[in-house]
């Protein structure tokens, strides 16, 4: 039997400022089904901190978990992805690159 891997399908790089924002909102620009058919998303602060939720709550700069500067966080379950909150931590702008794959 061939070994199966996740396939990445989608990368998006957005701006996260003082408000939350949802991974479905506009300034995300995912195709319709882009977000509803992951399994995983890879997330990455490219500048600034972010804090990053998938639970349904709200982040603020001192609730969620921090997706520092230069890091990466991953995010497993259609669920959980689909739930992704992001807020810049501290008083920089994140810049936060996600990309989306799915299992076969």
């Amino acid at each position: 039997m061939p070994i199966q891997h996740e396939r990445a399908y989608a990368t998006k790089t957005n701006t996260v400022s003082s408000t939350a924002e949802t991974i479905s909102d506009a300034g995300w620009s995912w195709a319709a089904d882009d977000v509803s058919s992951a399994d995983r998303a890879l997330i990455t602060c490219r500048t600034g901190g972010a804090m990053v939720t998938w639970s349904g709550v709200t982040p603020t700069a001192t609730l969620g978990h921090l997706v520092a500067a230069n890091a990466t966080y991953e995010v497993i379950g259609n669920v959980n992805i689909a739930n992704l909150q992001f807020i810049r931590e501290a008083s920089t702008d994140a810049v936060i690159t996600v990309t989306l794959s799915k299992l076969p």
